[in-house]
Formats: structure tokens, C-alpha cells, sequence
């Protein structure tokens, strides 16, 4: 046996010993480590919560705060799953701050007399200082009648109501409005006023080609002769649509925001007059003054052939090239009226419009930028359902409301960074240039007709291929504008076709700007979605 003094000068239990003293302050050490990353890891999650609920609260803009704590709590509760802790929320001149509160159970805490730590977070949320400038450009043809219609005018106008509602100055959010079917109407009031002796009082805006100026193959009528000159000989006011712009050489006005100058007539807007056609109910749909005959003669027909048929005007005498708007009146005024049949046209099973050269443009006027939110839903509530798809000229006069070049100038400077521009484009079906089975290859369109060639030089071709050409424009037309500054989003509305859903995809800005609807029951909460994307947030802290 050991004697006592050699048992205390023995090493081999000496690290038992200090093992034992240690241990209890090494696991408490480990287990404070491990509550405090819980808490850290906690106060991360509880942070995003904070934030997300800040964005989500200014978002509302003008709110209560009983409105504002309800919205956090949501966000906090059901996104994060924060159920228990205690939000709070103030709010003071457009910015939200949020302040959220849980307590975190501690693994170790009780050995100090704390079972939880409280964990406590702020976030704070305003308005970007940004300005708003949206183009609604909305399909109004023939297939959006009945509730497709009412269901995109009620999404419309609880977007714009909306946008009202985020109580930010007045200026800092303008609308714009585009419905379009085959063509668009810019308004007739851009088009000359002329008395009744034929004298023009007040020309018509510059970027119109009033004098009849620009080359535009028509099979109907002869260079030169002013549009509205024919408008005032039937006493028929001009509608207010304009045509597709013809590109030149690298000039690619028909895809293009190409500025409109009078120096370069291929650059002004051509007024638009639909031709009466040939007296056969079976083949055309709008026959307005009798034959006399001399029927169109399509593809081919020469200048002289051209003034020829004017004699279904009531031409009568030796017809000259007029010198401009004013010469053409002064020529018209002396020809015999016609006897007109501006009846209902009866050639399409859902479309009886009077016949006549307004015959197609059935459509709206647009309303440029404004901050009169009132008159756009005014104007929405207006919309009728009438003619074919043309989104080309749909993005095009969207694109141009939101310019700042002419024809419409409300638009901020492009190089203004404050400013957000937005188009939200609609449409419910494909592309359709109205191909029909006579001399002409269709029915008038902003590109005239088929025969005309101003689609891509085709004179003769199927409905599938004037479409595709028509998809490849507009697409080109898209990226053209996203290119200008454009933000744009699209809806696909009830339309199965797979090209159209791959146009509109890639029209859109990214993929999450593209919406696909199904059904007319999902455009307001699309219309929302799109209104949360469009207002830009950020975090003060």
C-alpha cells in the first residue's frame, strides 16, 4: 500500500481532476455558442420578415394603421411563419417602419436563470423617387366581345384606381391608353379643318401626310391625291386611323419610333382611307359607290389606270397630279357626287359597320398621357369590341405615347432616369393581316392590300405566312422600344395558339413580365401583380 504523500505526488489523476472543474464551464461555453448562432440565425429570418412587411406596407402608400399592422402581420405570420411575434407599425410622410419582436427559446439559458432572449428587428420602406408614365395598350377586336371585354375593362380600371391609391404627387403617375384592332385611331382632331368651299382653314399636324406625299402603293388610288381631299368629296369626316409606315433602306419606320419630318415624306403618318371596292357582295366587304366600270385592277394598275378609276368618284374632266392638299380640293370640288351606299356591310358574320372609306376603323381615339385618371376610365368604359389583331400598329402607338418625339411629345426626356416607362400590352388573339379570297388578296389593312406588297413585298400568300411576317414585326417592334427605355409587360388572353404565347414571351422584358391567362377571371389579379411590379420600393434601413 501507498502511503498518503505518495498518492498526492502521483500525476496519473491530475487530469481527471481538472477535467472535473472544467467541464461544467466548457458545456456551458458550448451551449451559450449554440443559442447565441440560434439567436443570430433567428434575427436574420426575423429581419427579412421585417423587411418584406415594410416594402408590402408602402406598397399600400395611403393606408390606415390599422390597415399597415394588419398587412405586416400577414406578411410576418404567414411568408415567415412568425406567429408569435409582436409587430408594430408607424408610418410618416410615405415611409413605412416596421418593428417585429419574438422571443427565442434558449437551449442552455436556464443554467443562468433565462429560459428565452428577446429578439427584436426594425425595417424601414419608402417610395424610389420615381415618376410613372404607363401605356395601357389594349386589344378591342371582334373575339374580345362579352365578357372578356367587361373583364379587362374592370381589371383596367381597378389598376389604374389603384396606382391612384399609392397617394404619390400628382404628375408622378400619367397613363396612357391604346386600343387597337386592325388600326389605331389617333384622333381626328389632328387632321386638317376645311370649309365648306373646299379651302383648308387649319392644315392638319405636321407628321401627317396631308399633301399625299409619301409613295405608298395603293391599288386604288393615284400618287398624289390627298386623302382628305376624298373625304370632303363623299362628306365623310376622316376617322382619325393612320397606316403602317413603309421602311426605306435602313429607315425602318414601320418597326421604328423614326422622328415624322415633313422634308421626308417616307417618314409622315398616311391617313387612312379605305378604298370602295368592287360591287360583288360575295368577295369584298365594303362596296360604296357603284363600278362604273372600272374596277380596281390590283396588282399592276399603272398611274394612268389609276386615274382612271377615279370615275367611280365622280371624276370628270382631265385629271392632273395635284401640286399638294389644296390643289387636290380645288380638283375634287368640280367632280360630280357619286351616289354613296354607306349601309351596314354585311360580308363578315360579326361585323355590320357602315361601309364606306372609314370602313375599319371602328376603334377608339387613344389618349395620350395624362394625369386624369378619370378620363382614362371614362375612356375604357367606352371600349367596343370591332375587327381583326394588328398588334404592330398596338406596340407601335403604344411605344409612341410613351416618347418624347413626335407625334406625341408628353413623354419625359429618354435620358430622364427618374422616370419609369410601362407598357402593358394586351392581347386575347394571333396576328391577322384579313387575307380573303379576291383580286386583292384581302380586305384593307393598314398595309393596304395583299396586293399592294407592302408586307414584306408579298402580293399573293396564305394566312400563315402574312401572320408569321406580321409576328416578326412586331417582335422587331418590341425590341426596338425595350432598346428606347421601354419596360414592357404582356397578357395573353385566352389564346391557346403556341406562336402567339412565344411572341408575347419574348416581347416582354424578362419571362416574369410575360402573363399567361387562361381564363378572363385571372386578369385582375395579373393587373395587380403587374401594378406591385411596376412600383419601385426601397429599403431605408
Amino acid at each position: 500500500m501507498r502511503q498518503p504523500i505518495e498518492i498526492i505526488r502521483d500525476p496519473s489523476g491530475n487530469f481527471g481532476v481538472a477535467f472535473g472543474i472544467l467541464v461544467v464551464p466548457v458545456m456551458l461555453a458550448g451551449g451559450l455558442a449554440v443559442d447565441y448562432i440560434g439567436l443570430s440565425v433567428q434575427k436574420s429570418e426575423l429581419q427579412n420578415a421585417a423587411d418584406a412587411a415594410a416594402l408590402a406596407v408602402a406598397r399600400e402608400g395611403k393606408t390606415t394603421d390599422s390597415h399597415a399592422l394588419e398587412t405586416a402581420r400577414q406578411i410576418v405570420a404567414a411568408n415567415y411563419g412568425f406567429t408569435a411575434a409582436q409587430v408594430s407599425v408607424a408610418l410618416n410622410d410615405g415611409v413605412a417602419n416596421v418593428h417585429a419582436v419574438i422571443d427565442k427559446p434558449l437551449v442552455f439559458g436556464g443554467f443562468m436563470g433565462k429560459k428565452s432572449m428577446p429578439v427584436s428587428v426594425d425595417a424601414e420602406a419608402t417610395f424610389a423617387f420615381t415618376n410613372y408614365e404607363i401605356a395601357l395598350v389594349l386589344d378591342t377586336t371582334g373575339s374580345m366581345a362579352g365578357g372578356k371585354l367587361v373583364s379587362m375593362q374592370n381589371a383596367v380600371i381597378g389598376l389604374v384606381e389603384g396606382m391612384a391609391d399609392l397617394g404619390l404627387e400628382k404628375g408622378q403617375i400619367k397613363f396612357a391608353m391604346v386600343p387597337y384592332s386592325g388600326f389605331v385611331n389617333v384622333g381626328s382632331h389632328h387632321g386638317p379643318t376645311i370649309s365648306g368651299a373646299g379651302k383648308i382653314t387649319k392644315p392638319a399636324a405636321a407628321w401627317l401626310d396631308q399633301d399625299a406625299k409619301a409613295p405608298v402603293p395603293q391599288s386604288d388610288l393615284p400618287a398624289g391625291l390627298s386623302r382628305f381631299a376624298l373625304y370632303k368629296h363623299l362628306n365623310v369626316k376622316w376617322p382619325g386611323c393612320v397606316e403602317t409606315r413603309i421602311p426605306v433602306g435602313k429607315a425602318k419606320h414601320d418597326v421604328d419610333d423614326t422622328v415624322p419630318d415633313p422634308n421626308d415624306p417616307n417618314s409622315l403618318l398616311t391617313p387612312f382611307f379605305a378604298a370602295d371596292e368592287p360591287d360583288d357582295a360575295w368577295k369584298y366587304p365594303n362596296s360604296y359607290l357603284p363600278d362604273g366600270g372600272t374596277p380596281i385592277k390590283g396588282k399592276g394598275a399603272s398611274e394612268k389606270d389609276k386615274e382612271n378609276q377615279l370615275s367611280r368618284y365622280g371624276k370628270s374632266g382631265k385629271y392632273t397630279r395635284p401640286k399638294d392638299a389644296e390643289d387636290a380640293l380645288a380638283q375634287v370640288m368640280t367632280w360630280i357626287k357619286p351616289k354613296t351606299d354607306f349601309s351596314p356591310s354585311r360580308f363578315y358574320s360579326n361585323k355590320f359597320d357602315p361601309k364606306g372609306p372609314g370602313f375599319g376603323c371602328e376603334v377608339e381615339p387613344l389618349v395620350p398621357l395624362t394625369t386624369d385618371f378619370k378620363d382614362i376610365k371614362e375612356t375604357v368604359k367606352k371600349l367596343k369590341a370591332n375587327g381583326s389583331t394588328n398588334m404592330l400598329e398596338g406596340v407601335m402607338w403604344g411605344w409612341r405615347v410613351l416618347s418624347s418625339r413626335e407625334p406625341f411629345t408628353d413623354g419625359a426626356s429618354e435620358s430622364d432616369s427618374s422616370v419609369e416607362k410601362v407598357m402593358i400590352f394586351l392581347t386575347d388573339g394571333q396576328n391577322s393581316f384579313g387575307n380573303l379570297n379576291n383580286a386583292l388578296g384581302s380586305g384593307y389593312s393598314s398595309m393596304g392590300y395583299l396586293v399592294d406588297g407592302r408586307l414584306d413585298n408579298m402580293t399573293t400568300a396564305s394566312s400563315g405566312q402574312t401572320n408569321a411576317a406580321l409576328d416578326t414585326k412586331t417582335l422587331a417592334a418590341c425590341t426596338n422600344a425595350k432598346d428606347d427605355g421601354i419596360e414592357i409587360y404582356t397578357i395573353r388572353l385566352e389564346e391557346p395558339d403556341v406562336a402567339t404565347g412565344a411572341l408575347l414571351e419574348q416581347c416582354a422584358s424578362t419571362k416574369a413580365h410575360y402573363f399567361d391567362a387562361p381564363s378572363r377571371s385571372q386578369l385582375t389579379p395579373i393587373f395587380d401583380a403587374i401594378k406591385k411590379g411596376v412600383v419601385k420600393l426601397r429599403l431605408s434601413s
